[in-house]
């Protein structure tokens, strides 16, 4: 073997431990990735599995503010506005006169 044999061979042997090193410090980095991320998918699945019940809940609040929006509706249009932009009160409604016992 020549000088530039053993230069070639010595080489190749230093860029594929260079190439090896860098694997394996990919490798190392992807399993802590991966790790991290196994982590952060079991929090979100215990995050979702304990709001579970909330869809319930909201459905309901949802039927609910539906309800009153029906209703409030419903008096809004038997309200009518009178003078000043002031809703107008039956006689002896909340804005009625109201005596005062004096001692």
């Amino acid at each position: 073997m020549g000088a530039a044999t053993i230069v070639t061979l010595v080489a190749v042997l230093v860029v594929v431990a260079a190439l090896a090193g860098y694997l394996i410090t990919i490798a190392a980095t992807l399993r802590d990735v991966s790790f991290t991320l196994g982590t952060i998918l079991i929090g979100v699945r215990a995050i979702a599995n304990q709001t579970l019940p909330l869809k319930g809940v909201v459905g309901d609040i949802v039927s609910d503010v539906a309800a009153m929006d029906t209703a409030l509706k419903g008096v809004l249009s038997r309200g009518q506005l009178g003078a000043g932009g002031r809703e107008a009160l039956p006689a002896g409604g909340a804005r009625g006169r109201r005596t005062r016992v004096r001692r």
